[in-house]
């Protein structure tokens, strides 16, 4: 089970995408690998676990590695040549890079329940919205995104989770850690706000549909 504090915070959380921040050694990648367990009996299921390169997610202490110690305890069958769990229901955890920003067109019309960035500062901007476009499900279990992430005060990521962090101290804002805010985005512009009813009347500006807002 989860850790008290930040872990247990993380995996509990029913954003639309979460993100798990904080230094080296605080448990992140860990809580990533057991987010999707909690849908291994479903066996349309699917997850996908992103870094930015292959050879991080085969790094000893990387994704790959630290999964090895725990899917087989719940009967998780490794397809290494290929960086797959399948669970005995049919359910699967896949490991994939985004070298490049054109690799992201490799997942052109895929459907991902579950996305999950380990060290999304890594990412491009691109890379990160191209994907939530892939975020979609068809298994009976809602969408959502998990990511982890180093600080990184250069990196796109500061600017979109910039409403929980302290802009004096560059650290997070302790009492924002957890709360929800909502989104959508238009273009490139992201438009935030309390509550999804604040942006009900966004709309799409192609079709004129109203745009779903997300949670983060």
């Amino acid at each position: 089970r989860p850790q008290a504090g930040p872990q247990t915070t993380f995996l509990a959380s029913p954003a639309d995408i979460a993100i798990y921040g904080g230094s080296a050694g605080g448990g992140k990648t860990w809580a990533l690998l057991m987010e999707p367990l909690r849908h291994v009996a479903n066996p349309a299921f699917g997850a996908m676990f992103f870094r930015r390169t292959t050879v991080q997610v085969r790094n000893e202490g990387g994704l790959w590695d630290e999964s090895q110690k725990l899917y087989p305890l719940i009967g998780a069958d490794p397809k290494e040549h290929v960086l797959k769990w399948e669970f005995p229901s049919g359910a699967s955890v896949a490991f994939a890079h985004l070298e490049h920003d054109k690799t992201v067109l490799n997942w052109q019309g895929s459907q991902i329940p579950l996305i999950c960035f380990d060290e999304l500062t890594h990412f491009s901007a691109k890379q990160f919205w191209y994907m939530v476009s892939r975020n979609r499900s068809m298994c009976g279990v809602r969408p959502y995104i998990r990511a982890t992430c180093n600080p990184d005060a250069d990196s796109w990521v500061a600017e979109f989770i910039s409403w929980w962090i302290d802009p004096d101290t560059g650290l997070p804002i302790p009492e924002r850690g957890g709360k929800l805010r909502w989104f959508v985005r238009i273009g490139d512009a992201i438009i935030w706000a309390d509550s999804p009813e604040e942006l009900v009347d966004y709309k799409n500006p192609v079709d004129g549909e109203p745009i779903p807002p997300k949670s983060v």
